[in-house]
Order: structure tokens, then sequence, then C-alpha cells
């Protein structure tokens, strides 16, 4: 019986250190990301940014604004073809107008929407302070493309949403993720490349460019803490 239980006791023991071993793991790639993209100091003291840029889809070129105050709220507008696309989420409501998907005017999202989009508001990158935002992570292995290697960990956040993401084991930045969002009672595999980043004046490193689904998102314009009237993330 003693050896019995000296075993069933190694075994956990394993499980428990294996555990650990992976937490530390995890939070050893993390902390090499924050030092990379401008350390947690500096992503600490964003309070609101307002972006510029474009998406490319099948040669054409749409521009668009994202405005966005720290777990207040998030607003993007853009125009194609004279109709306006606007999509705002903030902590207890979203909406969106869209003509292109039946939304010509703006219209309240689904529970579930706002669900998959509330991670949005937390605009001091997800991996700073992680656990006290509530979210938890787990190094889940390496992995290879193109030649390249990734580590990679999952974060599951406070608001229930799974995220694998691939760490570049040279610079500690993010090149992929990979998550699973549900549009009209289907579920997708949503997978995000972030081809380019750049340090901006600010003193904190962002992605240029990313590609998802065939588009590409080129970012060219970053106003750090600038004054946003909160009326625009009203319904």
């Amino acid at each position: 019986m003693k050896k019995i239980l000296l075993s069933v006791s190694f075994v956990f023991s394993l499980v428990f250190l294996s555990t650990q071993l992976n937490a530390q793991t995890a939070d050893e790639i993390i902390g090499k990301y924050i030092t990379a993209i401008g350390g947690k100091d500096k992503w600490s003291q964003v309070k609101s940014m307002k972006v510029n840029g474009y998406i490319e889809v099948q040669g054409i070129k749409i521009n668009f604004t994202q405005q966005a105050v720290h777990e207040t709220g998030v607003r993007v507008d853009a125009e194609f073809q004279g109709q306006k696309i606007i999509d705002i989420t903030t902590p207890t409501m979203g909406w969106s107008q869209n003509p292109f998907g039946g939304k010509s005017t703006l219209q309240p999202i689904s529970g579930e929407e706002l669900q998959q989009k509330l991670d949005e508001l937390d605009i001091q990158d997800e991996f700073v302070d992680y656990a006290t935002k509530g979210s938890s992570v787990e190094f889940i292995g390496k992995d290879e493309e193109d030649g390249n290697e990734f580590y990679k960990i999952k974060m599951v956040t406070k608001n229930k949403n799974e995220t694998v993401y691939f760490f570049d084991v040279n610079t500690f930045l993010i090149y992929k993720e990979e998550k699973t969002v549900k549009q009209q009672g289907q579920e997708m595999k949503m997978v995000t490349k972030l081809l380019d980043y750049k340090t901006i004046p600010f003193g904190i490193k962002i992605p240029h460019k990313s590609e998802q689904m065939g588009q590409v998102l080129v970012t060219d314009k970053f106003e750090i803490n600038p004054v946003i009237d909160l009326n625009i993330f009203k319904g």
C-alpha cells in the first residue's frame, strides 16, 4: 500500500511540476514579448488611442479610423462606395452598421457577438498584467512554419474567449493568432498573421501590417492618449 501511495504521489508530483514548468515557460516568453513591444511601464500609460489605416481586399482599398478608450469603448468608422460602416463596442452594449451586410442603420449586436468583442476594450496589450485582468495562459509547445519556429501559448480571458498565439523564438514577437468565433450561429476558425511591426514615437511597438481571411490591414498613423469624446460610443 505504501509503495502504491508513493507511486501515486510521484505521479501527482510530476503533474504539478509539469504545470509549474509550463506556467514558468509561458511567463518567460510573455515577459520577453512585453519587453520587445516596449515594456509594461509604457503600455500601462496607454489610456486612449486613435488609429488610421486601410483594409485591402481583392484589390480594393477601404480607409478606416479606429478610436478607443481603455476599458470604455472602441469605435471603427469606414466608408466604401459612399456607404458608411460603423462598429461600436462598450462593456455592456455593441452596435454595428454595414449596408453590405444588410444593416443600413446602426443596430445592436447580439449578446454572443458582444462577448466575443469585449476583449477589444483592453487597449493595453492583452499580455500586460494578464493574470490581474483575469486571464490564464498555458504553454502548449512549439510549432514550425515556413522554416521558422514559434512558441505556442493559449490564453483564456475573463470573457471566456480562447486564442492561441505563436511567438517567434528569436524576436518573441507574435507572428500569428488562431481562435474560433461564432458568426450567424456558425463556428469558424479565424487566423490572423502579424506581418510587420513598427515602433511609434510613444515608444511602443505595434503591428503595422496584418492579414486575416485574405484581407490585408495596414495601420499608418497612431495617436496615443488623444482626447476622445465618449459620446462617439453611444449607439
